[in-house]
């Protein structure tokens, strides 16, 4: 084999990863559904915007969702591109095993006033992944929510399984990560 040919084959990998873009969530948020007394308010009024944690539970009385928007960057062919959502190491999680279920979260929404009484309605379910405890969850297979994407925008809902579990926010620097290749 020549010289060029060696050289070229070595470089493959490297054109392969400049073909992908990591995007963070730009806005993110924990939906709380349920009527009980926070304060005077139903907890379900309250708006989870700004928190530096993302829960997920719907095996207790408080059911918790994680909404997550990203915003795709221009020139990307959504008819071939394929997209992961990887979240990030849990803050808090079950003891054993779960499961995170990701579907599409349909309709535009305002971080900063989201909560249980909007009306972002729940589209295709579009993967899951199984976690253990604190490791950080493998990669999420989201390609159908970025084909089906309107105006640039992926919205996803991600529920757990099992009992209640964290996640950083945006709000502390370690945003779910959206990756398309």
């Amino acid at each position: 084999m020549s010289f060029n040919k060696l050289y070229l084959l070595c470089l493959l990998p490297f054109a392969a990863a400049a073909n992908v873009v990591d995007v963070g969530a730009y806005k993110d948020a924990t939906v709380v559904y349920n009527t009980d007394d926070c304060d005077g308010t139903p907890c379900a009024f309250i708006n989870h915007g700004s928190d530096t944690t993302l829960t997920a539970s719907v095996q207790s009385a408080s059911v918790q969702r994680i909404l997550l928007a990203f915003a795709l960057p221009s020139g990307i062919n959504l008819a071939t591109a394929k997209c992961q959502l990887q979240m990030q190491r849990p803050v808090q999680a079950p003891s054993g095993k779960y499961t995170l279920v990701v579907s599409e979260a349909l309709g535009d929404w305002d971080e900063e006033e989201v909560n249980g009484s909007d009306k972002i309605d729940t589209g295709n379910q579009v993967g899951s992944v199984s976690a253990v405890k604190n490791e950080r969850p493998g990669v999420v297979d989201v390609t159908g929510a970025c084909r089906n994407s309107k105006d640039g925008q992926v919205g996803l809902w991600v529920d757990s399984s099992g009992p209640e579990v964290s996640f950083p926010s945006r709000d502390t620097g370690a945003a779910a990560q959206l990756r398309i290749f």
